[in-house]
């Protein structure tokens, strides 16, 4: 059961981090955000309504994202906020809001938080993940508990 749950926490790791989560990470892919509204005032730019981020593989789609811009026009901040998915064709990530903060070099999906991979699932109040460390961290939701659900190779074959 630790091992499913270590190689399950690699797997958390590889679809948010660097390899996978090119939506933040640096990547010389573009970035292609679209949305039902956008409008952009001094160094922040807001989408409204069905926004959806694509860069790769990786597609987050959210109700609103805002950008805030640094001086070299290259995002400092992000927030996407109501019915968030982040997901790479393998691993998929549900909560109500997700933060990307440069200088910290994290990115953190917060409020009813479901980490799908196959059949495994994870579930918490929110997931921190350090983009230059790697480390990742499950908190939970006030009053409740952390939530893992594993399945054996044995249980994957019936």
């Amino acid at each position: 059961m630790i091992r499913n749950l270590y190689l399950f926490a690699i797997a958390i790791v590889l679809s948010i981090g660097p390899g996978h989560a090119q939506l933040i990470a640096s990547s010389d892919e573009p970035i292609d955000i679209t949305g039902d509204a956008a409008e952009f005032k001094d160094d922040i730019a807001v989408w409204t309504g069905n926004v959806r981020v694509v860069q790769g593989e990786a597609i987050l789609t959210a109700d609103r994202l805002e950008a805030k811009l640094n001086d070299q026009r290259q995002f400092q901040s992000i927030v996407a906020l109501g019915s968030v998915r982040y997901s790479n064709g393998q691993e998929a990530i549900t909560g109500e809001r997700a933060d990307y903060d440069d200088a910290a070099r994290t990115i953190t999906i917060s409020e009813n938080v479901i980490v799908t991979q196959g059949k495994q699932v994870m579930s918490a109040g929110a997931v921190t993940y350090w983009i230059d460390t790697g480390r990742i961290k499950f908190a939970p939701e006030p009053g409740k508990r952390i939530r893992g659900i594993f399945y054996t190779g044995k249980d994957e074959q019936t």
